[in-house]
């Protein structure tokens, strides 16, 4: 039988005045998106709701059926990548189309992460600098690459040493953002299905205040109780600062094994037996064996005429300049100020970074959904986004 454990947490956190996070989770269609909000004012909380409500009626939709798939997909994009990276696509026209309609809300974006159910796996997109890790063993792993100008500069070959990436000066900007232009490439993965697995799913406001180990250590002490762990990182987040919102859901993958055949587990074998059952033809399963077996609800339905894609190991797709110039903001758009801060390039606002690590050589909704709403040369425009350490805020 087919089981998934969550439980979800946003807070405002200790700098902010008004939380610009959302998340939604569906467990019935199998769907989970966190979104951070950016843009000052309300805009910010009203990308990030936006985000979320209509990624989730992307699939309610599917599943009235419409399986309609009217944007692009990266070549060679199995069914389940296409099919979330539509619903990414949906919600930023959405956002974008509200933000041209009011003044108000011009220039407001988000970021979003989102995890479904697929077959035997799960499919993750990403657009933005929130992101997605995997427990697994008692270890993490971070499965979404950040879409900053610092690993731009990196995949361009501009930093190659640990020296330069500790030193460049705007590691805090995005290069991609939801509802900022008529298009945007999200970034698509599938992972396998492995009872135990873990994924932690957060905004910036968590990753930039606990490390990788402390977020590790977390979960090994509470993986079997998610909602104490997500109360424990939201804290801890708080007790670093709290720069920014922080929201965290975690998904664990809570699956059981082929049920026993009726009363035949508690039956003691008598001499003799063993070789009665060596004689008999073997019958067709049990009933119970069938129903144990069958899949949950997908988080799409997909079409009977489309083969179903095979569960691969994680990938990422390289992004080309071409790509990003694609998705870059059609204008300049807001920034908090800082005035302890360099001043960060035209049309850029920074937000607390990680450390970055350079990357690998390259080569009608159910009634248990929960949501909270709470250039330079070659490289693309710069998305703007939250400020870090000490922002001046905007009221609403």
């Amino acid at each position: 039988m087919r089981k998934l454990t969550w439980a979800g947490l946003t807070d405002v956190g200790r700098k902010r005045t008004e939380n610009e996070d959302a998340y939604v989770v569906d467990p019935e269609l199998g769907v989970y998106v966190v979104c951070d909000g950016m843009g000052g004012h309300a805009s910010g909380e009203v990308a990030s709701a936006m985000t979320t409500e209509e990624m989730h009626a992307f699939f309610v939709n599917r599943l009235n059926g419409d399986l309609s798939l009217p944007y692009p997909g990266e070549p060679g994009a199995t069914v389940g990548e296409l099919t979330l990276s539509n619903a990414v696509q949906h919600a930023n026209d959405k956002v974008y189309v509200a933000a041209m309609r009011d003044t108000k809300l011009e220039g407001m974006g988000t970021t979003v992460v989102s995890l479904i159910e697929h077959e035997d796996g799960f499919i993750l997109a990403h657009v933005g600098d929130s992101r997605i890790y995997r427990f697994r063993d008692n270890s993490l792993e971070q499965v979404t690459r950040d879409h900053s100008l610092l690993n731009h500069k990196i995949d361009l070959g501009e930093l190659t040493s640990q020296e330069e990436i500790d030193n460049f000066k705007h590691g805090n900007v995005i290069v991609r953002a939801i509802g900022l232009k008529d298009y945007v490439r999200p970034e698509t993965a599938i992972h396998e299905r492995v009872i135990g697995d873990i994924f932690l799913l957060c905004s910036d406001g968590l990753s930039d205040m606990v490390d990788d180990w402390s977020l590790e250590n977390v979960l090994e002490a509470n993986q079997d109780d998610l909602e104490e762990a997500t109360r424990i990182l939201v804290r801890m987040a708080n007790d670093r600062g709290g720069k920014d919102n922080i929201t965290v859901v975690l998904v664990r993958v809570d699956d059981e094994g082929e049920e026993a055949y009726g009363e035949e587990a508690d039956y003691e074998y008598q001499e003799g037996d063993y070789e009665e059952e060596q004689e008999e033809e073997p019958g067709p399963p049990s009933r119970l064996r069938d129903e144990s077996t069958q899949p949950a609800r997908k988080a799409f339905v997909e079409d009977d005429t489309q083969e179903a894609p095979a569960v691969s190991s994680p990938s990422f797709k390289e992004f080309t300049e071409e790509d990003d110039a694609r998705t870059a903001p059609h204008s300049p758009v807001f920034a908090w100020g800082d005035e302890d801060e360099d001043e960060p390039p035209q049309n850029a606002a920074t937000r607390p970074a990680p450390r970055p690590q350079p990357p690998a050589p390259r080569p009608q909704p159910p009634q248990d959904m929960r949501r909270r709403t709470a250039p330079t040369e070659d490289l693309p425009s710069i998305i703007i986004d939250d400020d870090d350490d000490e922002p001046t805020y905007r009221k609403r």
